[in-house]
């Protein structure tokens, strides 16, 4: 997918949304519009106000493509979902995205280009964790809201532009350690991914949350995608004692890393980031692995993942997992705060929407939410829990988030 590939979605459609830190590149048209079914159609009014221009950026080629791309699909999916139940206050929703390639310039270009050319009123659901902050100044500048999408950056929470639906970076960071605690191990090690600034910045967070928890840390360690094996990480947490791995890195990275592990005799408790959990890592060696994610779980057949289950299936070709949900999680967020938008809708709109929210949850898709004008935008260490237990993912902290003192 070329970096300025732009993705529509307009009009009387009869048609999701769905979550850190993702793996191919875009395919097909540029075009995403999609036709209704004949019933929804018939019982659904056309939305026919002023389109909802909203844009996405983020790295959706290269290593981490693919599971970024699975968030994107998720919020074009709730889009159409959304135009095919008659829009958000009678306004169809399009979506306009662009691969910045993980280039903080290209990204701040992107976020330039949808703010004065494409009118966008607020970016959603950006899967940019290596280059949001390349233009947080601008958007503070323009008053533009960025909502939802890779949450665990160090703008959430630090600027009154950006809003999470969920844990911010040290939230994130606190509730993993906590899975720590869950497991019941002493001492821990963290791997995190090599190729991502975000991913560096749990190096200074770990240690002062593993205290503030009571745990020990052994550190952190980073591990890179195109490495032939992880022996020497395996190594080295065997030899510190540790009985816990927090694995920040791809599915692809997670999934030899426990194989290398075994290799080595070393079979460790692992607390793996639903962002990037993929089914694969459910195998005999990660048995009794906790899962911490900073938006609901994609499985079981909870109410509020009706929808969720059903635009994915109708309009991707994926299956319901951890970034998809932080797509749809962050369309759901933009929806509530658009839905007493004028008939010409604005930015300030969209933020006045966002600071009346007060305690609101998105239907059980986040915790209580609460923003103050001009202040960062924090939510706490609120996140969903899962365990393995007998080969498949289970919830023994229940559905809702639980939160921790951070």
């Amino acid at each position: 997918m070329t970096p300025r590939r732009r993705r529509t979605l307009s009009g009387c459609i009869a048609a999701l949304a769905a979550l850190l830190l993702t793996v191919s590149a875009c395919g097909g048209s540029s075009d995403d519009g999609a036709t209704a079914d004949a019933s929804s159609a018939a019982a659904t009014p056309p939305a026919t106000g002023t389109p909802l221009k909203i844009g996405n950026v983020g790295l959706y080629s290269g290593a981490f493509g693919p599971q970024n791309q699975r968030g994107l699909d998720a919020l074009l999916a709730w889009s159409k979902w959304v135009n095919a139940h008659g829009g958000i206050a009678g306004h169809p929703v399009e979506v306009i995205s662009r691969d910045d390639q993980g280039d903080p310039t290209k990204s701040i270009a992107a976020v330039r280009q949808l703010v004065e050319q494409d009118k966008v009123l607020a970016l959603v659901g950006n899967f940019a964790g290596a280059t949001d902050g390349s233009w947080r100044s601008y958007v503070e500048q323009r008053n533009i809201p960025v909502i939802g999408g890779i949450t665990t950056t160090a703008q959430y929470g630090k600027s009154p532009m950006f809003f999470a639906a969920t844990s911010n970076s040290l939230g994130y960071l606190t509730g993993e350690v906590y899975g720590v605690k869950l497991a019941g191990a002493p001492k821990f090690g963290t791997i995190v991914c090599a190729e991502q600034a975000a991913c560096a910045e749990a190096n200074g967070l770990i240690s002062g949350i593993a205290g503030r928890l009571g745990i020990a840390s052994a550190g952190v360690q980073t591990a890179s995608a195109s490495a032939p094996n992880f022996t020497s990480q395996c190594l080295s947490l065997r030899s510190a004692g540790v009985k816990a791995v927090i694995t920040n890195v791809p599915a692809q990275v997670t999934e030899r890393l426990i194989k290398d592990c075994s290799t080595q005799r070393f079979q460790p408790t692992y607390v793996f980031s639903g962002g990037v959990f993929q089914q694969n890592l459910i195998q005999p060696a990660s048995e009794g692995a906790w899962l911490t994610s900073g938006a609901p779980l994609w499985f079981g057949d909870k109410p509020y993942l009706t929808d969720f289950k059903a635009a994915l299936k109708q309009y991707t070709k994926n299956d319901p997992d951890g970034f998809a949900s932080r797509g749809w999680q962050a369309g759901l967020f933009f929806a509530a705060a658009a839905k007493n938008v004028s008939a010409t809708p604005t930015s300030a709109e969209i933020l006045d929407g966002l600071y009346a929210l007060s305690g609101q949850s998105l239907g059980e898709w986040s915790p209580p939410l609460t923003f103050t004008k001009g202040k960062p935008n924090e939510v706490g260490a609120c996140n969903w829990y899962a365990k393995v237990v007998d080969g498949k993912l289970t919830t023994p902290k229940g559905d809702k988030p639980v939160c921790v003192e951070n």
